[in-house]
Formats: C-alpha cells, structure tokens, sequence
C-alpha cells in the first residue's frame, strides 16, 4: 500500500513540476490577449519563441507594441527577431511602405518584403489560409488590379476567389472579406463562420439583421456578441442608442449601461458623457435617473466581472480596427 502511495506521490510531482511550455500553444496565447490578459499573452509568446516559434515570437512583438510605453519601442526588436526565425507576416511588419511600422524608430528594410510572399506562398502550399490571403493583398493587389478590378473575371473577381479558398482553408476572418464585398451573395460564408464560434461574425450579423428588420436573428446575435465581451460591439451600442442613429432609437438607459461596460472594460474615450461637461444633448447624469445610475453601474460592474473584454486581432487587423478590408 505504502509503494503505491510513492508511485502516486512521485507521479503527481512529475506532473505538477512538468515544464508549463509543454502546454502552451499559439491559440492559449492569443486567447489572452484578445481578453486584454497581457502578461500571461506574454508568457506563452514567449515561451514558444524562445523553443523556437518564430510566429510566436511575431505575436509577442505584437503585445509589445499593444501594451505601449518603453514595450512599444521595444516591439520592433522582437518583431526584428521573429523575422529572422523566418515569420513572413513579422518580416513585412518590418517594410517601409507599411504604414503600421514605425520605421523611424523599428529596424526596417526594404529586402523584408520579397521574402515575406515567398514565406506566404511556401505556406499557402501547405494549406494554410492565412498566407492565402495575405498574397491576395501583397501580391495580387498590384498597379494591373486596380486597373482591371471591374472588368468581369478580373480585379476584384479574382480577389473573391482568393478570398474564399483562404476560408476554406480555415481562415475565418476571409468570411468578413468575402461579406464586406457582397453582403447577399458572401453571408453564407459569415454565418458558417459564426457556426464555427468566430466572435468578431456576431457583431457584423447582428447590425446586418437589423438593417433587414429580422428582430430575432438580430437579438441571437447581439445577445452572442454582448455576451462574448465583445468590446467594439458593445461601444458600438453606447455610440446608436445615445445618438439615435442607423435605426435605433435613441435610449438613454441603454447608452448609460453599455456605456459604463465600456468605461469598466478600460476604454475611457466616452467618459466625457457621463461627465458634468457632457453637452447637454448627451449628458447622461442630468439624462438617466440617479437611482437608475446606481442600478446601471452596479449592473454593469457585475457583467465585467463576469465576463472579461474582448477584442479580436490578427494578422491583418493589428493594431486598428477589426479587419478593415
């Protein structure tokens, strides 16, 4: 009896003193910085570049620069670094026509960008979805694109089609593209995305529903949104309701809720509404009852504590918007 309790003992100290790298993955690391969970994104990045992720070590750059202050001159070193391992999206971060570098103080070069398309069309070979679309836009968007884009079976044709085999290869955010460019023929492929729990979809879902008058599928996916933490979408909602605008009406209450969710999750650039200089259209302490302040901020409170922000980047949303394309 006594063996088999050591066996035990010496099996769970084997187990609680295994290296944590064992464990980490891309997606564990990615995960917490989409919830704002910097360090701990730091961690795994790090990690799995220092065994030799050079992509990884592309996203620990990328956190970097998230995080601001000395981390973000500190950024380019790293990103220096992923490119040298080989990582083609870190490799064009460091071109000078790219306008999210800071070349003026990040080590760029002009020679970054012919490798990075060999590194995507090695990759694209290999089926992933990612370096698909990336030579959609840094090898076929060219000078002979933007002059045949409307010819039928060219321009922006062939995009499309690029764009949809990058979805099929499991690149999602290739559905918001694909939705962007044609909103009826291309909302399959959104839904599908939705269907695979890919968050930044419900937002998009959710508006285009209610610009279609369809009440429930509009309130499945707001709910889904809302309820995913889904920072933009929620400021999204204070932004309509205490403006009244693109079909909701204007509701104080509401932009008063989602308004202090935004504000708890960090993001400040509203907080002027809730102040006593808030114009007077849009003053929500002289607009919202004071007990029904007290409610909407405890209410609030109670739903970040629940649920943490979220906030989708990738490869070509970072840092701005939400895959502007």
């Amino acid at each position: 009896m006594q063996s088999q309790y050591l066996k035990i003992t010496a099996l769970l100290c084997f187990t609680i003193s295994f290296p944590l790298q064992a464990k980490f993955a891309i997606h564990n690391g990615l995960d917490a910085l989409w919830h704002h969970h910097y360090q701990k994104a730091e961690q795994v990045f790090q990690t799995l570049g220092e065994q030799g992720n050079a992509h990884a070590m592309y996203w620990l750059g990328n956190t970097y620069q998230l995080e601001g202050g000395m981390k973000r001159l500190d950024a380019g070193r790293i990103l220096l670094r992923a490119a040298q391992m080989g990582d083609p999206w870190a490799m064009y971060r460091l071109t000078p026509d790219n306008g999210l570098s800071f070349c003026t103080i990040w080590p760029c070069s002009s020679k970054w960008k012919s490798k990075a398309v060999e590194g995507w069309e090695k990759l694209s070979r290999q089926g992933n979805g990612k370096a698909t679309f990336s030579l959609m836009f840094h090898k076929e968007d060219t000078y002979w694109y933007r002059f045949t884009r409307w010819i039928p079976g060219m321009g922006q044709e062939k995009l499309n089609k690029i764009a949809l085999k990058a979805f099929h290869q499991g690149y999602q955010g290739a559905a918001v593209y694909l939705f962007n460019h044609n909103k009826s023929a291309n909302l399959q492929y959104l839904i599908q995305a939705a269907k695979n729990n890919f968050i930044p979809a419900y937002a998009k879902l959710a508006i285009y529903y209610k610009e279609k008058n369809n009440v429930n599928l509009m309130n499945k996916y707001k709910n889904i949104a809302i309820q995913s933490g889904d920072m933009g979408f929620i400021k999204f909602l204070f932004y309509v309701y205490i403006q009244g605008n693109l079909g909701y009406n204007k509701d104080f209450n509401k932009a008063y809720y989602y308004g202090k969710i935004t504000t708890l999750y960090g993001d400040n650039n509203i907080s002027e509404a809730f102040g006593k200089n808030a114009p007077k259209e849009f003053s929500l302490s002289t607009k919202v009852a004071k007990d029904k302040q007290i409610v909407f901020t405890q209410k609030a409170k109670e739903f970040v504590r629940t649920h943490p922000p979220y906030h989708y980047y990738d490869e070509f949303s970072f840092p701005f918007d939400v895959m502007d394309f």
